[in-house]
């Protein structure tokens, strides 16, 4: 793990005025709610649509909008929008002090030292991790201990990373604070879409509604222990071509 911390501590982004949704579309990530083929990137890539995340974010975000917060996000640096949600995050916050974590796709840092120049330079703070490295998880956590008010994972979408990161998670998100798990596949339509299928995280979380009670095949039981004494799940929402859920914990 290595740490880049901003350069600028002034949010050149924050816009008042616009609705998170409102800022997604700008920006054009796909977790806002325009038509993708509207977007620069839709019809190189006319099967991936715009996930609505924006509208489930901002029923648990909207209160500490004006707030001081902080917030991290895993990854940030999709091929199709870099650093789309890095931005809508900016100017959705009013004093957010933002981690932003990639791995580049596996690139080696030094292929990226402008962009994270960039970033630092616009009021952000980078940190080049493996999200299914406990190595950089732990010292993540030593240095970050209790610091987030929300994380967002939307990193490799791999099951075993995405579950492990909401374990490593409990040590860095304070109490009241959420934890959000994106891109989660539908088993009754996308089981088998992509290469990191985790469609049985999924039909975990679809149980764990009916149960209260999250437990994973890809934690151990300590570690599943650890989950639910320290996480609330609270949400599963599903997008509206219902490809993709999006999962909600909140740190008790």
């Amino acid at each position: 793990m290595e740490l880049f911390l901003k350069t600028n501590n002034s949010n050149p982004y924050y816009s008042p005025e616009k609705s998170l949704s409102e800022l997604a579309n700008q920006f054009e990530t796909d977790k806002g709610t325009a038509n993708s083929l509207d977007l620069s990137w839709g019809h190189d890539f006319p099967n991936h649509k715009c996930m609505h995340y924006t509208n489930t974010y901002e029923k648990y975000m909207s209160l500490k909008k004006t707030e001081p917060i902080s917030m991290l996000e895993i990854g940030v640096c999709d091929k199709r929008f870099p650093y789309a949600s890095v931005k809508m995050w900016m100017s959705y916050f009013k004093d957010v002090d933002f981690y932003a974590v990639d791995n580049f796709w596996g690139h080696r840092i030094g292929d990226k030292v402008n962009d994270i120049k960039q970033l630092n330079e616009q009021g952000v703070n980078f940190i080049y991790a493996d999200q299914g490295s406990f190595e950089d998880w732990d010292e993540l956590n030593t240095k970050h201990s209790n610091k987030f008010d929300f994380v967002v994972e939307d990193g490799s979408h791999w099951p075993n990373h995405m579950v492990v990161s909401l374990w490593k998670s409990i040590a860095i998100v304070k109490s009241g604070g959420y934890y959000f798990m994106e891109d989660i596949q539908n088993p009754l339509v996308s089981r088998g879409w992509f290469r990191y299928d985790n469609s049985l995280l999924a039909q975990e979380l679809l149980e764990a509604l009916s149960t209260k009670n999250f437990k994973s095949c890809f934690l151990n039981d300590q570690q599943n222990e650890d989950v639910q004494e320290s996480f609330e799940f609270v949400d599963l929402v599903l997008d509206p071509t219902g490809v993709n859920y999006l999962a909600v914990f909140k740190r008790k």
